[in-house]
């Protein structure tokens, strides 16, 4: 017979919805950078791929069109990301992890014919796109320090690289804008304790992330202008974030499970050198306009519900919400936040693995779209984003 505590960890089974990376987080996030694989009692893998639908789309100001507004078509390409953890006690006292995720990520391009597309005579139209890709790898060391109280720590490198084109009308003072940001890796840290009491499943976790400086190279160049090619030191910071964890047994059957996450987003900028060299004359401190910032924080909650069916089977659902950045939105990213539900649905194929497929639809909140001088150049309403995750986990106890 499965005691309280088996019944309890169904903890891979409320990931199920909570696993999956919501592709318009606030600013630049993702994955929400969760290390939940890490409270996981016992020896613990598991792979994660998650796959986003998003639909963003919306209507300019009619810049290019004598002031009659153009529809923008989805500018939000389908995506898709993996996750990654092991986890293992090398005593009862010391655990070691490690946990692989993509934090940050952008990708969107502009088609059709709107203020974000440039048109030419002799050679197909561009329009605005920006990529960014990133990848983390935490290792952790955890110690506990009796049975309700465990404290963890360890190092995280972060990769990040990225490409943006500004086009269009509303960009048209950058004269064909392109900037690529050279790949760089970065170490950060991350630590946190987490409370337990085993005999109703109760577990919370409280995890500080450390920001991450990168000092790498951006190559810029107005093509409009010239074929001339800059590359230039640029420095920028990933943020800071906290997250909290929660999970409790209200029966031998059902788990709660809560999330909630902050970060400062307000504290990023990235400005290349030489785009703040040409914009310079117009921004407020005369030292240029930065090519991505942020004017508010973000905060972002999950909660979900999982229950047991059989020996084999448990379903889950879940809520989620995030705060956005405020309204109006970078043009980059123009979406104020969302909120979500989720199910999910896990299999126990044997007794040491289990196969979970979780799904989520999106309400992304409206928001106005302004360029980095923060004039108001669209605005985007309606839009959605549907998400699925599959994850496979083995765990041994």
């Amino acid at each position: 017979m499965n005691s309280p505590i088996r019944q309890y960890t169904l903890a891979t089974l409320i990931m199920a919805p909570f696993m999956i990376s919501a592709v318009y987080g606030a600013g630049l996030d993702r994955s929400g950078q969760s290390i939940t694989d890490f409270f996981q009692n016992g020896s613990y893998a598991s792979l994660s791929y998650n796959y986003s639908m998003p639909n963003v789309s919306g209507q300019d100001k009619g810049l290019s069109s004598q002031g009659n507004p153009n529809d923008i078509p989805n500018i939000s390409a389908n995506n898709s990301t993996l996750r990654g953890s092991l986890k293992t006690d090398l005593t009862e006292k010391v655990s070691l992890g490690l946990i692989y995720d993509q934090p940050f990520n952008i990708d969107l391009q502009h088609r059709g014919q709107s203020d974000f597309v440039s048109q030419f005579s002799n050679k197909p139209a561009e329009g605005t796109q920006a990529s960014l890709d990133s990848h983390n790898v935490t290792g952790l060391f955890g110690l506990n320090i009796n049975k309700n109280l465990s404290i963890y720590a360890g190092p995280a490198l972060e990769q990040i690289q990225g490409e943006i084109k500004l086009r269009g009308q509303i960009y048209r003072g950058t004269a064909n804008y392109n900037a690529k940001l050279h790949s760089d890796y970065a170490i950060g840290w991350v630590t946190g304790f987490i409370l337990k009491k085993p005999e109703i499943g109760l577990k919370a976790a409280l995890t500080y992330r450390s920001e991450i400086k990168h000092q790498t190279r951006t190559t810029e160049q107005f093509s409009a202008l010239s074929n001339d090619l800059y590359t230039l030191p640029v420095t920028f910071t990933s943020p800071e974030s906290v997250n909290f964890d929660f999970q409790t047994g209200l029966s031998k059957q059902t788990l709660l499970s809560a999330n909630i996450r902050w970060v400062p987003w307000q504290d990023f900028q990235f400005k290349p050198a030489k785009l703040a060299e040409r914009t310079a004359p117009v921004s407020p401190d005369q030292t240029g306009l930065p090519l991505l910032s942020y004017e508010k924080d973000q905060w972002s909650a999950q909660l979900g519900i999982a229950q047991k069916l059989t020996d084999k089977f448990s379903v889950s659902t879940s809520i989620s919400w995030d705060s956005g950045l405020g309204d109006p939105a970078n043009a980059l990213g123009p979406v104020n936040g969302y909120w979500g539900a989720g199910l999910g649905l896990q299999y126990n194929f044997q007794p040491n693995w289990a196969l979970s497929l979780g799904g989520k639809y999106l309400w992304l909140g409206d928001a106005q779209a302004k360029r980095q001088n923060g004039d108001i150049v669209g605005s985007f309403a309606d839009n959605h984003s549907m998400l699925l995750g599959l994850k496979l986990a083995y765990q041994k106890k």
